[in-house]
């Protein structure tokens, strides 16, 4: 956590990390590095990690950092292997740390996609705190907040190293997985999303409501609801983030 008082300067822009590793790979630090100091002329003053205690991702992340900023405070937090674990260590470390992030005028970049830790941040940013987001791009659904500035970091190939030519800052549509299901078992998991999500006026279900009750029913990676999705029958979308719908 953050410990040093210092007073707020007219330099650079004072930036804080807040990274969760069980969510975002540590091959995006370089793209999330460039952006913030190359890009937007930032200052990186200071990084929190958590993850589990594996500790594996949460040490690539503390390399990959230091690699770009050698000098660069890193607080390390451990947590057991367990769900939102590492989500509720940073928004401890944040709620710890926000007052001198408000005394001293340091945004807040919260590094991951995981919905908890966008509700976070969006209480955060009600309590006056500069946050914004960053996450690498991919096909999963995910909840954005439209109150919160969002940095859609470059999408990560099948072997975790970033695609040669990617957009930065940009929302891509996503192709459609090819079905795989029974239809048995697509039948079943249908009832169970529209037993879980309120469908809305004019028809269809939020994408994102759609995606938290696929996870809740047991489809826990990105790619596993992404193709139970395809295998919807007549499935259509409507709309676009954060506000798509899905019809089926």
């Amino acid at each position: 956590m953050l410990r040093v008082a210092e007073p707020a300067s007219s330099g650079p822009i004072r930036v804080a990390l807040y990274i969760d590793a069980d969510n975002q790979s540590p091959q995006t630090a370089s793209s999330l590095v460039d952006l913030l100091c190359a890009g937007l002329g930032a200052r990186i003053v200071h990084a929190t990690i958590a993850g589990n205690s594996d500790g594996k991702v949460s040490a690539g992340w503390s390399a990959n950092l230091r690699e770009q900023i050698p000098a660069l405070p890193i607080s390390m937090i451990v947590v057991p292997c367990r769900k939102d674990a590492a989500d509720a260590a940073l928004i401890l470390a944040l709620g710890a740390d926000i007052a001198d992030h408000l005394r001293l005028g340091t945004r807040v970049v919260l590094v991951s996609r995981d919905a908890l830790l966008l509700a976070a941040a969006e209480r955060a940013r009600s309590a006056g705190c500069r946050i914004y987001v960053a996450y690498s791009d991919s096909g999963s659904l995910t909840a954005r907040d439209p109150g919160l500035t969002t940095f859609l970091l470059p999408a990560l190939s099948a072997s975790g190293a970033q695609a040669e030519k990617p957009p930065l800052v940009t929302f891509v549509p996503k192709a459609p997985a090819e079905p795989s299901a029974p239809k048995a078992e697509v039948a079943k998991v249908i009832a169970q999303v529209r037993g879980m999500c309120k469908q809305q006026p004019g028809g269809g279900y939020s994408a994102t409501d759609v995606g938290q009750a696929l996870a809740k029913i047991g489809y826990k990676t990105p790619a596993e609801r992404k193709r139970v999705i395809a295998t919807f029958p007549g499935l259509r979308e409507r709309g676009a983030h954060p506000h798509k719908l899905l019809v089926f």
